[in-house]
């Protein structure tokens, strides 16, 4: 069909067509049209039908268009209308400027991908399917905001490359259902993933995860029970694909002085944060190291020389061990023990012994603040030193064992001092691993610094919240992968969890203050969907609360306002429409006073109404109209002068055009027109005197002294005047008019005058 639209045309209605769209919106069915109401100014784009649908399929059509009204949603654009003018079938949805067709092969096109899944999802949700879902009814504004076009559009008008995106269930003619937007989701899919078109037979062979391939096949499937009933599972595997995600968490371990003494020293001194996490010491190694410390502090104390518990002095209690023992590997030839060396020995005993109580309590000391934890290198080597020191005493090389003791005390007392500042170290590590979501690190690095300022509360807390900050990782995966998939309640739900147990989380209070924010969307939309949905069924007081609901979620968003406007519009057409009904009922009735007054009260509401202008003035020339008739129907004789007579032909000609006739404009034309065919018809009228009296008939004749005469008369109104000298003047006014009995006048004076 070849429609011969131009641009300026006004067609359909109230659209003024501005100029043809591209030719990327056409098929060879459809010719689209950028157009503008004339009255609101709003720009519209306009498909016409080049090719007429069959009744069904229009029909379905129509159906869809008015079951989408009540869809709201930032990411979808309805058809608003679809009507029939002049036998062309045509559909109206609002016109996107500096919009794009979806560029399939863009590499930034997971966010997009992200906006067309939370459309589908939402309009999935409320039993609304698209059916001809391809690139060209997807549009792109240059803001990045996806628009989602040709909801309701019969797959016919699709050009043939993009029906290559549509199931062989919509192809056939079947209604369309979610499993159909699912399959040509999968095309879609496909050709983003791929860079090629899906065809019937063709291996996917991506290297995609098992999970997602499997997905996909499934929606690619020929049989719609075979495709995925919800995008949900789709959204987080798709998600894992574009935006990467890792659940790994290396495993830590810390070694104490042994064959790994070179791994536990380079992990002393890391320069990030991140490379620590072989520093991580796990509970059962932390039992083992401090049980191997106390069986070291038992040997030591095994091997040192003690007095015996005797009541004998101390150098006789050293002369008697140092002899004992001498026996034992002296012959008995040997030269006794000296004084001098039994106090020597003496002397070796008690430094000996005050040396080893100082390292004792050292050691106590800094196993209290964890040494194990931050220093199990030199702590190790001081214990081999001190072992030493312990052999070179029971080889009696006192004076060396006293020197390796001393140095032992000087090490251990360097290693205490460090304590503050591997406090301060550790603290710091375990914060940034905190902020960083490194839970091996944060707990090794507050393990280790609560370990050495046990009394810290801060300290406490931060180890507190390294013990739990897996458990709220995975809350808050978990309420990412809700939020995800449109689960905004369960979301919610796992975000508060793990804000419950550590408030400090930031990823916590984040997600939940965003799902937060989508709940009150979905409600502001909700609450927006059902004010727009009872306006298109006239229920003005449920669209008022749906909107005033909105607007209490959202105070800030102009939205409910416009609906409001909307209402009050709504309203004003229901006012409108109502007039225009009772205008219609009284021209059927001819009450043309009540139908002028009720185009006025139309036009008093908006005075560019077309049909309450047209109307107000066809109803005034009818009512003019039946005046003008009724006027010469109630005095026949205004037709008795020329002019008079020309007038009422006019308005016999104006009564036999008018439209409709109804029976009493028809008797009237009918009562007019005899009255103009007899009009010149002159009619006998009989005038009787007495001879005496001068008879005149006014504007006719002077008949003169008679006895009785005939005049002929046409229809009109006549005075006849009767004069004698002396008497008194008669008058006589007559009405001649065809089809009533002719006239006979008595005219005589006889009133004498005195």
């Amino acid at each position: 069909m070849n429609l011969q639209l131009r641009e300026g045309q006004v067609f359909p209605k109230q659209y003024v067509l501005s100029k043809r769209s591209a030719p990327d919106l056409d098929s060879s069915s459809v010719e689209s049209w950028i157009a503008t109401h004339n009255q609101t100014g709003d720009r519209v784009l306009i498909r016409f039908m080049t090719t007429p649908l069959d009744d069904d399929t229009w029909s379905s059509v129509n159906k869809r268009v008015s079951l989408l009204r009540g869809l709201v949603h930032q990411n979808i654009s309805l058809i608003v209308e679809a009507d029939i003018d002049d036998g062309i079938q045509y559909l109206v949805e609002p016109y996107l400027t500096d919009s794009q067709i979806l560029n399939v092969d863009d590499s930034g096109i997971w966010p997009l991908l992200q906006q067309i899944l939370g459309a589908l999802t939402y309009a999935h949700h409320l039993g609304i399917t698209h059916g001809t879902l391809c690139p060209g009814n997807i549009l792109v504004n240059t803001s990045g905001g996806v628009h989602i076009t040709g909801f309701a559009m019969p797959f016919a008008t699709e050009p043939a490359d993009e029906q290559a995106y549509l199931s062989p269930q919509v192809l056939a003619g079947r209604d369309p259902g979610t499993d159909d937007d699912i399959y040509s989701l999968g095309c879609l899919l496909f050709r983003v993933l791929t860079g090629k078109r899906w065809e019937k037979g063709v291996e996917l062979d991506l290297p995609l995860d098992t999970h997602l391939e499997r997905q996909l096949r499934a929606m690619l499937s020929e049989s719609p029970f075979e495709r995925p009933t919800t995008l949900l599972e789709l959204r987080e595997s798709l998600g894992n694909h574009f935006e990467g995600s890792s659940t790994t968490i290396d495993s830590v371990a810390f070694s104490r002085r042994s064959a790994a003494v070179q791994e536990a020293t380079t992990a002393t001194t890391p320069d990030l944060i991140g490379k620590r996490q072989d520093q991580a010491i796990p509970l059962q190694r932390v039992l083992i190291a401090g049980a191997s410390l106390l069986f070291f502090a038992g040997l030591l104390f095994a091997f040192l020389p003690t007095n015996t518990p005797t009541g004998d002095t101390p150098s006789q209690n050293s002369a008697t061990a140092v002899t004992a023992n001498e026996a034992t590997a002296i012959p008995e030839t040997q030269p006794v023990v000296t004084p001098l060396e039994t106090a020597r020995l003496e002397m070796f005993q008690e430094q000996g012994e005050k040396l080893t109580r100082g390292i004792l309590r050292q050691q106590l000391e800094l196993e209290d603040t964890g040494v194990i934890f931050w220093g199990p290198i030199e702590y190790g080597d001081i214990g081999a030193d001190l072992d030493a020191a312990d052999n070179l005493y029971r080889e009696k090389q006192f004076q060396s064992a006293l020197d390796h003791y001393k140095a032992v005390s000087a090490s251990l007392s360097q290693l205490q001092s460090r304590a503050t500042s591997e406090l301060q170290k550790h603290t710091a590590w375990g914060d940034a691993a905190l902020l960083k979501g490194d839970v091996e690190a944060a707990l090794t690095s507050f393990t280790i610094a609560v370990a050495i300022d046990r009394d810290n509360e801060d300290l406490r807390h931060k180890l507190g919240r390294a013990e739990t900050l897996g458990e709220v990782q995975e809350l808050v995966r978990q309420g990412q992968v809700f939020e995800r998939n449109g689960e905004l309640n369960d979301a919610k739900k796992a975000f508060k969890i793990a804000s419950n147990i550590d408030s400090e989380w930031q990823p916590a209070k984040k997600g939940m203050s965003r799902v937060q924010g989508a709940i009150q969307k979905r409600n502001f939309q909700i609450a927006m969907s059902e004010g727009f949905l009872a306006i298109s069924n006239n229920n003005f007081g449920a669209a008022r609360e749906g909107f005033t609901r909105a607007k209490n979620i959202l105070p800030n968003s102009s939205e409910p306002d416009d609906g409001f406007l909307q209402i009050e519009q709504s309203e004003r057409n229901e006012i409108i429409l109502g007039h225009q009904k009772k205008a219609v009922e009284h021209i059927a009735s001819e009450n043309w006073p009540g139908a002028i007054r009720e185009y006025e009260a139309a036009l008093s509401i908006a005075d560019s109404l077309e049909f309450a202008v047209n109307g107000l003035v066809y109803a005034k020339s009818r009512l003019a109209l039946k005046q003008k008739l009724q006027e010469f129907l109630s005095d026949p004789t205004l037709l008795q002068s020329d002019p008079g007579l020309a007038e009422a032909s006019a308005t016999l000609r104006l009564a036999s055009r008018a439209q409709p006739k109804t029976d009493q404009l028809l008797n009237h034309i009918d009562i007019l027109a005899r009255l103009i065919s007899t009009a010149r018809i002159e009619i006998p009228v009989t005038i009787n005197s007495d001879g005496k009296t001068d008879v005149i008939v006014r504007r006719h004749a002077a008949l003169g002294e008679i006895t009785s005469k005939k005049v002929y008369l046409i229809p009109g109104r006549y005075t006849v005047v009767g004069q004698r000298l002396g008497y008194r003047d008669v008058r006589e006014d007559v009405v001649v008019l065809a089809g009533k009995p002719p006239p006979i006048l008595e005219i005589a004076s006889k009133e004498r005058i005195r």
